[in-house]
């Protein structure tokens, strides 16, 4: 890759350096540094402002923001209980948005056939606002996949799609250029760029919803394993002869720590209530429900515990409908990471709630859909 290509690369994931910055970062000197910015300047791939004042003495440097040409991308988000497909501007901006609930685990058929259909809507949507082509789409997937085959990858998680090359039917439904990768390494990716944890070099991200999963960013780059299936901790045994996961296993977090489960522990002091899910945040504030938040918490904090010992991450977020559970749940991840961390790293690593909310994932799609259509140059749906 040429010095102009790292500059622009690191100013694009980023979203803004000074010249500085730069050549720490990229270990370039001062001539090679000036020499990209002022070739991409010329370009109008990067556009340069006076930084802000924060306070300290003397006037504030310059800084280099990304200029983005014109088009759209499509970002899709398959959860197990609906669908959400997104139409963004090159830098984000969302424009147009479709959501609907639907049991993608019963009617996977329908589920495809819905999903691209939203894709095509979507599409024609932002194309009456947005100049330029809709370029790339990338679909989020809640499960683990086999990259090399672009498919589920497992054949007791969505099933009934193992297998199927997702990307090539949606691709020949859509006419788009269709990526697939999980949710929840889409979710990492979003918080990394965009989140409260952005720039951090190892990060991991955990998806707490009707699933457990954990994306990875490692050194600043996401980590999906050999086989597409690091960061699956919703599958790690923590109760022998626990109870039977949908995964054929017994005793799985996910059986202790998903909505699902806590949910239901907290039912009965919500008798008649059939919608608990967008209850969370009240939920939260019962006493006795914060203290089975926070045992989940600590349940899942003694399994990421583990996972920080192996990757040294600077920050843990947690996600999914989970991270809108209040305190209690954040700090019981944070009570068992410290208490079991190494004496001396016990108080290193930031566990936090998502800053994105149950849209991390989302917005993570999109920002793949953009890498994907930069990295290649805009094309045209089809071309």
């Amino acid at each position: 890759m040429s010095a102009r290509d790292e500059v622009l690369a690191h100013v694009r994931r980023h979203g803004s350096a000074s010249r500085p910055e730069l050549q720490t970062a990229l270990g370039m000197s001062r001539p090679v540094v000036a020499a990209a910015v002022r070739d991409l300047l010329a370009e109008e791939l990067l556009t340069e402002h006076q930084g802000e004042n924060k306070g300290g003495r003397g006037r504030p440097g310059r800084r280099l923001r990304p200029c983005y040409p014109a088009g759209a991308v499509i970002g899709v988000d398959v959860s197990h209980r609906h669908l959400t497909v997104a139409a963004a501007t090159l830098d984000l901006t969302i424009r147009a948005e479709r959501r609907v609930a639907i049991d993608v685990d019963a009617r996977p058929t329908a589920a495809l056939d819905i999903t691209a259909d939203m894709i095509r809507q979507t599409v024609e949507e932002v194309r009456l606002t947005v100049d330029g082509p809709v370029s790339a789409c990338a679909v989020g997937i809640p499960g683990p996949l086999d990259m090399s085959k672009r498919a589920i990858a497992s054949p007791t998680i969505l099933s009934s799609w193992s297998g199927l090359d997702l990307a090539a039917e949606l691709g020949s439904r859509t006419g788009l250029m269709v990526s697939l990768d999980n949710d929840a390494n889409l979710g990492a990716l979003a918080e990394h760029r965009h989140g409260g944890a952005d720039h951090r070099g190892n990060l991991i991200y955990v998806k707490a919803s009707d699933g457990i999963g954990a994306g990875l960013i490692v050194h600043g780059i996401p980590v999906s394993g050999s086989f597409g299936a690091a960061g699956e901790i919703g599958h790690t045994q923590v109760i022998p002869d626990g109870d039977w996961c949908r995964c054929g296993n017994r005793g799985c977090l996910e059986t202790i720590v998903s909505v699902r489960q806590v949910l239901q522990q907290v039912r009965h002091f919500y008798p008649g209530d059939t919608d608990l899910r967008s209850r969370l945040p009240e939920i939260a504030r019962h006493p006795v429900a914060r203290k089975i938040l926070a045992e989940s918490g600590r349940t899942l904090g003694r399994v990421l515990a583990n996972l920080c010992a192996l990757l040294d991450p600077a920050a843990v977020v947690i996600g999914g409908e989970m991270s809108q559970a209040g305190e209690a749940f954040v700090d019981g991840v944070r009570d068992s990471i410290e208490r079991l961390a190494q004496p001396g790293f016990d108080n290193r690593v930031l566990v936090v709630a998502s800053a994105l909310g149950t849209r991390a994932e989302l917005i993570g799609s999109l920002t793949l859909a953009r890498d994907i259509a930069l990295r290649g140059g805009i094309r045209r749906a089809g071309g």
